[in-house]
């Protein structure tokens, strides 16, 4: 039986354990090792051919941290060479920090660098699937990954053409439609439904100031009236609760609940079908999360994408999305607009990426067959 070793994030985010899942279930009969803490043993449950390598949840000193670490990074170089493919598995894996970057966030950027280079080292074969690359700011960010690719890769999928053409001149590069146009999503009745995908413009990621966080909460409020006064029966749905998801979407019920619009909180706790169905019965999608987008309009739905990475920008852009539907977080163009001033959600035909998809387990497909 073919072994694979998965690298991937974990941190009970909707589109990263999708991309697990989907992985996972499209080869029954390949054993994948999977490293990830004790929140991840439902896994088991679901797939007979995981084998968990289990990491401790929380450790409560320094000195516990760093043994764990180590341990971790033992355990994960054991399996890796045990393993007869490395893949990793994600969507934005390779970014680089703006700005005058501090000390740790310089060792944190070394420490990520260096540890992307280890483990396909040893690695019999390395292949990446579903990521995009960026954000970048330096040619030494650049040129470090084409080496990367060029030379510890077997092959390297992005999910979108501006990524892959940074790579051109790289071989093993290429790219298909992001991996979860290709989800079987459930086949439920379509409802008069709207389905909002929220973020917490206050995290760190998002990289907004206070006033840019609140114009997004008020812009979200302003699009919730929109549909509640056209009727439309209301969800709120939180993709991950360790970024913040839960805090707005508590936030933006309170608001409701002051005007009296009813809405209704869906919280994604490891239950991925609860929120497919969801998704998947709604007529409208209104996704701040990149995969609130990618599968509402792979659902059928009418999709508004609120964009707060240019990640979305390219991969809409590549299928020809109409980007007069998209809103901009990155612009100002959105801000203090009321509801008739925003950009109306579309439907857009995605047949052809859900097809194409599949292209991006071409590599890891022919040597599954191949052993």
């Amino acid at each position: 039986m073919t072994t694979v070793m998965t690298d991937c994030y974990l941190s009970h985010n909707l589109g990263d354990d999708l991309f697990l899942t989907t992985l996972i279930s499209r080869y029954p009969h390949v054993q994948f090792m999977v490293s990830a803490d004790r929140s991840y043993v439902f896994l088991r449950g679901m797939f007979p051919n995981v084998n968990l390598l289990i990491q401790p949840n929380h450790c409560s000193n320094l000195i516990s941290k760093s043994f764990w670490y180590f341990i971790k990074k033992y355990r994960h170089n054991k399996a890796t060479r045990l393993s007869d493919v490395l893949v990793t598995i994600g969507g934005s894996l390779y970014w680089e920090q703006s700005g005058n970057k501090s000390l740790k966030a310089r060792i944190d950027e070394a420490r990520r660098l260096h540890g992307d280079r280890r483990k396909a080292r040893e690695a019999k074969h390395h292949i990446v699937i579903g990521a995009n690359f960026g954000p970048w700011h330096s040619d030494d960010f650049l040129n470090y990954y084409r080496d990367y690719f060029a030379y510890n890769c077997d092959d390297v999928c992005f999910r979108d053409r501006y990524s892959a053409n940074l790579f051109s001149d790289v071989p093993t590069v290429h790219m298909a439609p992001d991996v979860l146009f290709g989800v079987q999503l459930p086949q439920v009745p379509k409802c008069h439904k709207a389905f909002f995908s929220v973020i917490d413009p206050h995290h760190p990621k998002y990289c907004m100031s206070s006033t840019q966080a609140d114009a997004y909460d008020w812009m979200m409020v302003a699009l919730i009236q929109r549909y509640a006064a056209r009727g439309y029966e209301l969800v709120l749905c939180s993709f991950c609760q360790a970024e913040g998801d839960e805090r707005t979407m508590e936030r933006l019920s309170n608001i409701m609940h002051e005007q009296g619009i009813s809405v209704r909180l869906l919280r994604y706790r490891n239950d991925i079908r609860e929120v497919l169905e969801e998704l998947a019965s709604s007529e409208v999608v209104v996704g701040s999360r990149f995969h609130a987008t990618i599968l509402g309009l792979s659902a059928g739905a009418a999709v508004l994408p609120v964009m707060y990475s240019a990640k979305t920008a390219h991969v809409l852009e590549d299928i020809g999305f109409d980007m007069g539907h998209t809103i901009d977080l990155k612009t100002d163009g959105w801000k203090d607009k009321p509801a008739e001033m925003l950009p109306e959600a579309i439907c857009f035909d995605v047949t052809a990426q859900q097809a194409g998809a599949a292209g991006q387990f071409a590599a890891l497909d022919h040597l599954v067959r191949g052993r």
